[in-house]
This record gives C-alpha cells, sequence and structure tokens, in this order.
C-alpha cells in the first residue's frame, strides 16, 4: 500500500525557518504533498535605535512579546505576502505552527487561500498569549501544553513528534547526550548531573551554546561543554545516533513535552528528564525514562547501565510525523494524539 497520503493535495506551511522547518517539508513531499512554503525568517535587523528601544518598552512594561514579530514582518514578509497573492485558487490545507509569527491579518488572507486552516502551538499559551486573538480563525487549533486545556475549551490537544531517521546505525559510543541553548535555571541541574557523570566515569558529551563571552568564561572549567559552536539538527541527529542515553529539562513556563522526548522514543534511546508530568503519557516506562525528583540522582547508574526496553511499535508510530500530520489533517487511518489530564 503506498504512503503517498498526500498525492494529488496541496498545503501551505508556515512557521518559523530556523527549527525543523526543511525536515518537516522535506517530509511532506515524500509523502505526495505539494508544499507551498511561507517560513518566517530569522534574518532581521533594528531599522534604528528608536525600534529598539520602543520594542524594549513594550516587551518589558506591557508584557507584549508580538511587537518584534510585527517589526520583523514589516521588513521580511513580503515575500510572504506576495506568495500567499499569487495562490489562485483555493489548496487543500494551510499549516501554521507558531502562528503568533504571523499577522491577524495575514492569517485571515491564509485563510482565504485554503480550504482548512490548522495551527499548532509547540510554546505555551501563557508564555505567547497573543496567540488567542486568532485561533477563532482556525478550523482547528492544537496545542502541546496539558494545562491550556483546562483554559481553553476550544483548543485540541497534540503532542510534538519524532521525523523517522534514514538512520540503520546502532553504534553507540557515548553514554549519555545533551545539547541545548543558554538559559541560567537549567545550568545548575546540568553541571550537577555532569558532576555525577564525571564521577561514575559515564561518557557524556553536554554540549551547552552561547554567544555570550563572559558565559564562555565563566563556565570553561566546569564538568560540562559551554561552547559558541551552534550544533544544527543533522549533526544532533549523529550525535543521538551514538547515545545510548538522552537527557531533556523542562522549560519552566510549561509543562509540554519537548522534541529530545520523541527523539529518544522514535530511536529507542533512554530519557533524562525532569519533567515530572511524563509518567502520565502512555509511552512511559520507568525502565526507559529517569525522572530526575529532589535534585536525587539515587539509581540514575543503575539506570544508565540497564538495557532499554522495547516498545510495541503502533505506540511509538503514533508520535511520527507521518501519524502527526494524518491526525492534524484527519487524512484516515490514524491514530488519535491526546494529552493527559492534569489539573
Amino acid at each position: 500500500m503506498s504512503n503517498k497520503i498526500g498525492e494529488g493535495k496541496t498545503i501551505i506551511l508556515g512557521m518559523p525557518d530556523w527549527f525543523l522547518y526543511i525536515e518537516i517539508k522535506e517530509r511532506l513531499e515524500s509523502l505526495g504533498f505539494e508544499v507551498i512554503g511561507i517560513p518566517f525568517t530569522s534574518q532581521f535587523t533594528y531599522k534604528n535605535l528608536g525600534s529598539r528601544i520602543k520594542n524594549f518598552l513594550r516587551k518589558n512594561l506591557f508584557n507584549d512579546k508580538t511587537y518584534k514579530n510585527r517589526l520583523k514582518y514589516e521588513v521580511t514578509g513580503r515575500e510572504i505576502t506576495n506568495t500567499i497573492n499569487s495562490i489562485s485558487s483555493p489548496l487543500d490545507y494551510a499549516l501554521l505552527i507558531r502562528a503568533d509569527y504571523y499577522p491577524k491579518e495575514i492569517i485571515q488572507l491564509i485563510k482565504q487561500k485554503a480550504k482548512v486552516l490548522l495551527g499548532y502551538q509547540w510554546d505555551g499559551i501563557e508564555r505567547f498569549p497573543a496567540i488567542l486573538e486568532s485561533t477563532s480563525l482556525f478550523d482547528r487549533f492544537y496545542v502541546f501544553n496539558p494545562h491550556d486545556l483546562n483554559h481553553y475549551e476550544h483548543l485540541l490537544p497534540l503532542t510534538n513528534f519524532f521525523i523517522e531517521s534514514n538512520s540503520s546505525s546502532n553504534h553507540t559510543s557515548i553514554d549519555v547526550y545533551y545539547v541545548g541553548s543558554f538559559i541560567r535555571k537549567r545550568m545548575d541541574q546540568l553541571i550537577s548531573l555532569g558532576n555525577f557523570f564525571r564521577n561514575k566515569e559515564i561518557s557524556s558529551h553536554i554540549h551547552v551554546v552561547t554567544g555570550n563571552q563572559k558565559k564562555l568564561e565563566l563556565y570553561k572549567d566546569s564538568s560540562i561543554t559551554v561552547t559558541s559552536q551552534y550544533v544544527n539538527y543533522q549533526e544532533n541527529l549523529e550525535n543521538l545516533h551514538k547515545a545510548k542515553v538522552l537527557v531533556d529539562l523542562l522549560d519552566d513556563v510549561h509543562n509540554g513535552l519537548s522534541f529530545r522526548v520523541f527523539e529518544a522514543l522514535g530511536n529507542n534511546k533512554k530519557l533524562i528528564t525532569n519533567n515530572k508530568e511524563i509518567r502520565f503519557y502512555d509511552f512511559y516506562r520507568p525502565e526507559n525514562i529517569y525522572i530526575i525528583e529532589n535534585e536525587n540522582f539515587d539509581g540514575l547508574l543503575e539506570f544508565i547501565q540497564s538495557p532499554y526496553v522495547e516498545l510495541d511499535q503502533d505506540l511509538v508510530h503514533k508520535y511520527s510525523f507521518d501519524n502527526w500530520i494524518k491526525y492534524v489533517l484527519q487524512i484516515s487511518p490514524y491514530q488519535q494524539i491526546s494529552l493527559p489530564k492534569i489539573s
């Protein structure tokens, strides 16, 4: 049976261009979709000092985290607008991921060009509440944070996903792997983990990225690697395949599960995390997922040394991008994706 679920179908894909845009577009095309891409670019500089100051004031005095995005769209959005205007007849779907990057009037324009308009917010609503001004425009709007479902009845549940890899390598050369940008509140826990791994002679690659020279200097002798060297998505996947265990640390702004969780799931990797709510998901197995609690690493060494417990492949496939997109677009057959009820 052909897996070309998108054969003969057209889709507008709008999302930030700095994470997974290329990979998602390519996967959609491999599934048979004709993809019209309208990525929101990261390339932006303020026109002048006044624009920079105005953004600072709106962000810090009025909690307006969308003003900079509006400035960005003024500078970089002309190509997006031209692309949308050039669509002469309605396409089958439009999928906007992090739609808060797009002005409301542009979302309205996209809605005119697609039979079905879908949105997915892979950041918490509390962090970027301005998106609520636009959710009513969508035929279906999905969120990954279970707590958002408690407050907004019109939102639908969805998790992140993994994109199936072509790698057949099963060779592991390091025990534990983590890569992430510098976030101050994560550093103490990362260093504690680094110290634990070093003391227990566990090979680890904990890679924190920052362009701040003072931070590079501050952590140069720590048990983790703090560097200005960016790790792209393909490099990250290569490192991931070499590791036995992945590390994922929660962003306190939300409790939704990050992509690292699903990368672990899709690649049969064990996971160390401080997200306690992961135990409410159907794929949670304590043999495969170690939850850090009370800054205590009891049993962690034994966890790392024990083998991965294979899961039912139907359960794993449920969180693949292929099932994810079928669920979002409602193309049968698919497995429904839900979020746990958490008060």
